[in-house]
């Protein structure tokens, strides 16, 4: 295992309280991961109070939230999100990613990033050693059918949306979910942050916070982003769900999918 990466978690109190624990235990007894893992939450996050994330084995990184112009803001807020509650509203939170390609992860060669609510069912010392330069690795969000389009991460009544559409290919069906990220920081510079707001600011149709904004820069601008690989091994790296008769590493329910 490359000694210079880090496991890296988003979330704020509420989520660390709730969450971290149980993740801390579960990747280092089940993932077999005894490495560096660090927490990226905000300023004010109450963070002595997690008796979980004492030692020198967890380091924490704080950032200020995201802010967005006031039009911006608004304009997230007014995005229809098929049904679902609206993100921008509900899971604002979800922008700390952004921090994730701040310089100061440049500190480690390496950051696999996982949602602290990621259920790790085994042992993830051979996918952590799957790098590639200049390279971030992610599943695709359409994965295993690859039917739905880019275009379905965003508002397309939104104001923004005609000029989205002329600017980038959101047809494509192999876009990435944030759920999970498994990145060289090569491709972190100086202004690879700022990058990202800006096309918030530019594009404010998003209907999945980070995530399409990740995908408009990592797929389009940049042409860094691959798939994780699917198999590692005899096991499944990274799916939504269980899979009956079949060990996945790491999935986003304890459950198969219903049927």
């Amino acid at each position: 295992m490359n000694k210079n990466l880090a496991v890296c978690v988003v979330g704020n109190f509420k989520y660390l309280y709730k969450y971290f624990s149980k993740f801390k235990k579960d990747i280092r007894v089940k993932g077999k991961y005894s490495g560096e893992i660090v927490i990226v939450t905000s300023i004010w996050c109450p963070t002595f109070l997690l008796i979980s994330i004492y030692g020198k084995d967890v380091t924490v990184l704080r950032f200020k939230k995201i802010k967005f112009s006031q039009k911006t803001n608004e304009t997230l807020n007014n995005n229809s999100s098929n049904g679902e509650p609206n993100r921008n509203k509900h899971k604002s939170f979800q922008w700390h990613k952004l921090h994730l390609f701040d310089k100061k992860l440049k500190d480690w060669n390496y950051i696999f990033y996982l949602d602290l609510k990621s259920f790790i069912h085994g042992d993830i010392t051979e996918l952590l050693n799957f790098t590639s330069e200049n390279t971030l690795f992610a599943r695709s969000d359409t994965y295993p059918e690859y039917k739905n389009q880019l275009s379905s991460q965003f508002d397309d009544n939104s104001s923004s949306f005609s000029s989205l559409a002329d600017e980038y290919d959101l047809g494509i069906k192999d876009y990435f979910q944030t759920c999970l990220l498994f990145y060289n920081t090569n491709i972190i510079n100086s202004n690879t942050k700022k990058d990202l707001i800006f096309l918030a600011e530019k594009y404010p149709c998003t209907i999945t916070n980070e995530q399409a904004i990740c995908n408009l820069y990592f797929i389009f601008e940049k042409n860094q982003y691959k798939e994780l690989p699917h198999e590692i091994g005899e096991s499944l790296t990274f799916y939504y769900w269980m899979v009956d008769d079949k060990e996945v590493l790491i999935t986003k329910q304890d459950r198969t999918k219903y049927k």
